[in-house]
């Protein structure tokens, strides 16, 4: 009776798995060597005592493998499907992330990715939790799709798009090869959700506006600002308070510090900085989505109507730079343009629906930050997982 019990109650974890895993055969292969196992149960035993009597080593051999083996395909599955602990390079999420801190990412939320070269088959498992805004996450570079040989940890796109001659400087100082990474290998980023499928982006004065509100920011966001004062002024004020980091800009003096510090300047201070911005209506070529016309830059940017699964955007010649790198390169059309006219894989249209949902992300240390303010829409896809903050700074 234990075995029978034992018996259904492996099956049905193995039945609960494999609608989990979205797979048949391997668990059906399984189950059926598990019930033969059953009812074979005395023949069975007695095949293996008789094993064991002559050949005892042999048989502590075999079992020492297989639970090795059991052990390993569970440690495996926990680190693709489950948590993951890595390290993180960069400063872009200084202070929440510090460069050197280890960090767990939970793959439960919002659930292991399967198919993720594939918008069509792209599915997610069931997770623990949906993500929210505000959430730390690791996914994989939306633009790391190609990159250069000798320059593998920069943005190709971004190179691209900053010299003109890119081409001849490419053969010149011997970047490589153009390379294409599939999006399990491309380069992996730490940012914080700023924007959830179906919110409308806005950046005002260099600050986050999410439908309409100012966005609720943390503590640790670190912004800069312009010191209107003299230098004299300034080494006081440099006794009285600790900034992060500050330096010349233009013949002025620009510090750049956490939300928190700047609110806990005293008045005499505060009132001698304000932020430093970038002027309304002069476009920056290295901000999303890098058409002039738009005036944009990262202190001034948007509306941007993020797509959601499913949900149908309107498309004009006015729009059709924010969503373009979504529908050709994320989910596999072609887009083209004539006579103002838009046609997706040959046929003319005035709106798209969409296969997946996307986000916007921004790093915490705005001014060090290569985040969707230049590079735009992160396709879920490449998402990988939530970075619960209370297992941030585990160490160096």
């Amino acid at each position: 009776m234990i075995r029978l019990i034992y018996t259904i109650l492996l099956s049905g974890l193995i039945i609960s798995a494999a609608l989990w895993f979205h797979i048949v055969w391997i668990p059906l292969a399984v189950l059926i060597l598990l019930w033969l196992k059953w009812y074979f149960r005395k023949k069975y035993a007695r095949i293996r005592n008789r094993y064991i009597l002559k050949h005892p080593k042999i048989y502590q051999g075999l079992s020492a493998v297989i639970i090795l083996g059991i052990g390993l395909g569970i440690g495996l599955l926990i680190y693709r499907f489950g948590i993951e602990l890595i390290s993180v390079p960069s400063a872009s999420m200084e202070k929440a992330i510090n460069p050197g801190d280890y960090i767990v990412v939970n793959k439960l939320v919002p659930g292991p990715r399967r198919f993720p070269e594939n918008p069509d088959q792209y599915f997610r498992m069931a997770g623990t939790a949906t993500l929210q805004r505000g959430d730390i996450i690791l996914f994989n570079f939306p633009e790391g799709d190609t990159i250069l040989e000798n320059r593998p940890d920069e943005s190709y796109y971004y190179l691209k798009r900053h010299y003109n001659n890119f081409d001849r400087l490419r053969r010149i100082r011997k970047w490589g090869n153009l390379v294409p990474l599939e999006v399990k290998n491309r380069p992996r980023f730490v940012k914080r959700v700023a924007g959830l499928p179906g919110d409308t982006i806005q950046i005002s004065t260099g600050i986050l506006m999410v439908n309409n509100k100012e966005a609720n920011l943390p503590a640790t966001i670190i912004r800069k600002y312009r010191w209107n004062s003299s230098e004299e002024a300034f080494m006081n004020a440099k006794k009285k308070t600790r900034f992060l980091t500050h330096y010349q800009q233009t013949g002025k003096i620009i510090v750049e510090m956490t939300k928190e510090t700047y609110q806990q300047l005293p008045e005499d201070i505060k009132q001698h900085l304000n932020p430093a911005l970038l002027e309304r209506n002069v476009p920056d070529i290295h901000t999303f989505p890098f058409n002039k016309s738009t005036g944009w830059n990262t202190d001034y940017m948007g509306p941007v109507k993020i797509p959601a699964k499913g949900n149908s955007v309107i498309l004009t010649t006015n729009n059709i730079d924010i969503y373009k790198r979504a529908i050709t390169v994320y989910e596999g059309n072609t887009v083209t343009q004539k006579n103002n006219k838009i046609f997706i894989n040959g046929k003319p249209t005035d709106s798209y629906t969409f296969k997946m949902n996307y986000y916007w992300v921004m790093g915490d240390n705005r001014p060090k930050s290569f985040d969707s303010r230049f590079w735009g829409l992160l396709p879920e896809n490449h998402i990988i997982g939530k970075i619960p903050e209370k297992f941030i700074h585990l160490g160096k």
